[in-house]
């Protein structure tokens, strides 16, 4: 039994940083698995020798032997397999020689210790090595620097099976570099200091570096050689590896396959035993077989869903040649519907050289009851209540209703979602909404709908246009009426959007950019009254550890005619989470005489920022704001105005919750010196 688990117990993980993760694991771990098990352990294991660890983290080490202790019973098979895991956890902390005994007495499993030194990992030398440099091998080896071996010496214990699992590595790096002979032997070890201390000489034998000889194309190879070639992936003209052999022949089938020839084959032939000087020929056998294209759709497994959803979901294929990556964008469109648990496309071959896509579902449940609480610097406290139809009658179209209230008031929304309108590729998104709120200096009720119509042209870039009408009645709470413009009005808006978005991940961006638009013209009370226009440019560029991102976002409000007064409530605002983080939420540009601010109808905000990891999912930020807000009638406050600050990022899957502090580099006599904010997702 011993000898079959052994492979379970030598993780190859040698670096300072996982070594103090598992460390702090272990702790947390240990403690609830004290409260857990302690009545299980106290009955029926008993620890004797233990100096180095507390009897915590020893249960924690034998956490599974002892449930199963107590749940099957106490056998000499069982007690046998609790010490010997014990002994695991011991040599893997760098007690080489511990010895673990076991004796069962009135039913309880008694663990005799004999923990011997610990050993700790001193010094490592490579010798033999030519081609690779040391620091290369101590990264591949220890995943650490001799100077961080030096300071940091009880992170790294003397375990034999790591110490074995390092030199594979190592040896595996000098195959990928063409040395396929090469030797790597780690056995040679000197413990010092009564055992405490252990010196690993690792000897390396290079032997030959071979190298990518003669390439060739048999069969039937339908593309030129430089296409083929590219088609490999692989550099011809460097080190050769059985690996790279075997990624080449993959990327060459798929490149066929791509290109509609579903049952490609391509055979490889590489013998570095017949290689001359190093330099091993690879030959590539092609059988392309037919052009196939797609066929029609058969579904098994739905129950709620009508049966003709996904077919007219797949019916853009028919017809279509072959090609792998159209199937999975459309796969992966279904995916993100929300409506399977389980989904699974496999292509089948029929007569005439077509496919047939069968398809197997598994619906996941399309009603949802959700609740909300959180907080922001501006909403407050808020809570909500979300209830979610993603299957309307069977078409898989869902219909949703939000109700939030937080510290400003209360807002409901009715919203229905076709992105598959008469089923094209027209998305529809009809929104019926109202609210009852107190913003800065007034409050608003507001009642109104929404219909957008968009269409993806490509895969990156979708345009639509809406139309939105709302009854909006505003109540001064401070701020003079003059300057709250029209207090009781029906705003009618027509408009167009577009938005390029090449971002990784539309939540969580971590390299690529969006650029998004949108023009409307609107009536007040059936009198055209101004035209409005807004851009967004984001930025995204992850560099190893470190997330750059910049933004620039502005926007314009044209009255029609001299005398359009604009609502107060359609003008634009500065300063907040998402915009200038020096100033509270909207609160730069102009404001009334009650030190309420009023809006403006044009703005600029430009945005810099460099997020860091901290500890697990905790990051760090610093960035740098600039932004101004104009108001014709209210000019000279439309200057540039800044912000420096740091924050924290804690990564969800659905965003970061951030808290940042922004200071104001060079306030006014009126202004703060700089403003917290609590908010949710990215700031721009």
């Amino acid at each position: 039994m011993r000898r079959a688990l052994i492979p379970l117990l030598f993780l190859p993980a040698l670096s300072a940083l996982p070594a103090a993760e598992n460390s702090q694991n272990a702790l947390l771990g240990a403690e609830l698995l004290q409260t857990a098990l302690a009545p299980a352990a106290q009955k029926r294991v008993e620890f004797e020798g233990a100096k180095s660890f507390t009897e915590e983290e020893l249960l924690a080490a034998v956490a599974e032997q002892i449930r199963e202790i107590a749940e099957s019973g106490m056998t000499p098979a069982r007690a046998d397999d609790t010490a010997f895991y014990l002994g695991a956890f011991y040599r893997k902390k760098g007690f080489a020689n511990a010895q673990v005994e076991y004796a069962i007495r009135g039913g309880k499993a008694v663990l005799k210790i004999n923990e011997g030194p610990r050993s700790l990992l001193r010094a490592l030398k490579f010798t033999g090595n030519v081609s690779i440099p040391d620091a290369t091998l101590w990264e591949y080896f220890l995943g650490a620097t001799p100077e961080r071996l030096a300071k940091e010496a009880d992170l790294f214990p003397y375990n034999a099976a790591e110490i074995e699992s390092g030199a594979d590595r190592v040896r595996g790096l000098f195959i990928t570099e063409g040395f396929l002979d090469a030797k790597v032997d780690a056995s040679k070890v000197e413990l010092t200091e009564n055992g405490t201390r252990a010196s690993v000489a690792v000897q390396i034998v290079e032997g030959r570096r071979y190298v990518f000889g003669d390439i060739a194309f048999r069969g039937t190879t339908l593309f030129s050689r430089e296409v083929l070639l590219k088609a490999m992936g692989e550099p011809v003209d460097g080190p050769f590896s059985s690996a790279k052999v075997m990624n080449a022949q993959r990327n060459i089938q798929s490149y066929l396959k791509a290109r509609g020839y579903y049952q490609a084959e391509v055979a490889v032939a590489a013998d570095p035993a017949s290689a001359a000087f190093g330099r091993v020929a690879v030959r590539f056998d092609v059988t392309p077989g037919p052009l196939f294209s797609f066929d029609g759709v058969t579904v098994h497994g739905t129950d709620r869903l009508h049966a003709d959803f996904l077919p007219k979901r797949f019916a853009h294929l028919k017809g279509e040649r072959y090609d792998p990556e159209k199937l999975d964008e459309t796969f992966r469109e279904m995916l993100r519907t929300g409506l399977f648990k389980n989904l699974r496309v496999s292509p089948a071959p029929i007569a005439g050289n077509k496919l047939r896509l069968d398809l197997t579902v598994e619906e996941a449940k399309a009603r949802e009851v959700g609740a909300t609480i959180g907080a922001g610097s501006y909403e407050g406290v808020s809570i909500g209540l979300r209830l979610a139809d993603r299957d309307l009658f069977g078409r898989g179209r869902p219909l949703s209703l939000a109700v939030d209230y937080s510290q400003r008031g209360l807002r409901g929304e009715f919203l229905y979602v076709d992105p598959w309108l008469f089923d094209t590729n027209m998305n529809l998104r009809a929104r019926l909404y109202s609210a009852v709120r107190d913003e800065d200096g007034y409050s608003k009720k507001q009642v109104g709908w929404r219909v957008d119509l968009s269409r993806r042209f490509l895969p990156h870039l979708e345009a639509g246009g809406f139309v939105e009408q709302q009854k909006v009645t505003l109540t001064s709470k401070g701020i003079d009426v003059p300057q709250l413009g029209p207090t009781s009005y029906l705003l009618t808006s027509v408009g167009v959007t577009s938005s390029l978005d090449f971002r990784d991940d539309p939540i969580n961006p971590s390299r690529g950019f969006i650029f998004t638009n949108s023009a409307d013209f609107s009536t007040i009370d059936g009198a055209p009254a101004f035209t409005r226009y807004t851009l967004r440019l984001s930025y995204y560029l992850r560099v190893n550890r470190l997330l750059f991102a910049a933004g620039a976002r502005t926007g314009l409000i044209i009255p029609i005619t001299e005398r359009a007064n604009i609502p107060i409530d359609v003008r634009y605002f500065n300063g907040g989470g998402t915009t200038v983080r020096s100033f509270s939420e909207r609160d730069l540009g102009p404001k009334s005489a009650s030190g309420d601010p009023v809006g403006g109808d044009f703005f600029t905000i430009f945005n810099a920022e460099i997020t860091f990891p901290l500890v697990g999912a905790l990051e760090g930020a610093v960035f740098v704001d600039a932004g101004s807000l104009q108001n014709t009638a209210n000019p000279g406050a439309e200057d540039m105005r800044f912000a420096v600050g740091v924050g924290l990022r804690y990564k969800l899957p659905i965003g970061p919750l951030r808290l940042d502090y922004g200071l104001n580099p060079s306030p006014r006599a009126d202004e703060a010196r700089g403003a917290f904010h609590f908010s949710f997702g990215f700031a721009f």
